[in-house]
């Protein structure tokens, strides 16, 4: 991010050489005021110039990739951030390093919260939503791969026993990842029950849905 430091007559005037040597737009910075600067005795002794801090605005990807390099760097990890692309509205990001096991945490733990902190600083500095998804070395698909499979034995159990059958506790990725399997299922369907830490996705027959189940 570029940025400098300039002096002038007045903050208007700081900025404007601040923007010539920067090459930028108005548009385009972020404006710190130093000092607004004062006129002297009769407009000519004891005055002060103004002092203007002009940084170049970050782009929202780049805003992202700086947060969590950021957060990484003040909880000691050693890792590397990618901004991979957008997926929707949706800013893709990449870590890798020598502290992935730790980065992802149980089940994705930190990894999840990584992403909210994020997305929550990133929205506030721009003042409207930004959607952010974090991944460790390919986890996430590991991670999805791996609920599907435990998913689809599920679903099998269900279907030849006609019973209802209740998964471990999930982050809500993961019970997305289980309702999505389930969405054009012929003949079962899935809802999720408890709180917070301790909720997870339940599987039955799809008459035994209850009408106002939820799927989050």
């Amino acid at each position: 991010m570029k940025s400098v430091k300039m002096k002038g007559k007045n903050v208007d005037e700081a900025v404007d050489s601040a923007l010539k040597v920067l090459g930028l737009t108005t548009e385009q910075v972020d404006v710190k005021v130093i000092n607004e600067g004062k006129s002297g005795m009769l407009g000519m002794f004891g005055g002060e110039e103004a002092e203007v801090e002009v940084m170049e605005k970050l782009s929202r990807e780049d805003l992202v990739k700086t947060f969590l390099a950021d957060i990484l760097d003040k909880m000691g990890y050693v890792a590397m951030v990618k901004v991979l692309g957008n997926e929707g509205d949706r800013i893709l990001l990449e870590v890798k390093g020598e502290d992935i096991a730790r980065i992802i945490g149980k089940d994705g733990a930190t990894l999840d919260a990584l992403q909210t902190l994020v997305g929550t600083m990133a929205s506030r500095t721009v003042k409207e939503r930004v959607r952010v998804s974090i991944d460790a070395e390919g986890y996430r698909q590991r991670r999805k791969s791996a609920i599907e499979r435990l998913a689809q034995e599920t679903i099998n159990d269900v279907e030849r026993l006609g019973i209802e059958k209740m998964l471990p506790p999930m982050s809500p990725a993961d019970r997305r990842t289980v309702h999505m399997l389930l969405q054009n299922h012929p003949k079962l369907g899935s809802f999720s029950v408890g709180e917070r830490a301790n909720r997870r996705v339940v599987i039955t027959l799809a008459e035994k849905v209850p009408k106002d189940a939820k799927k989050k």
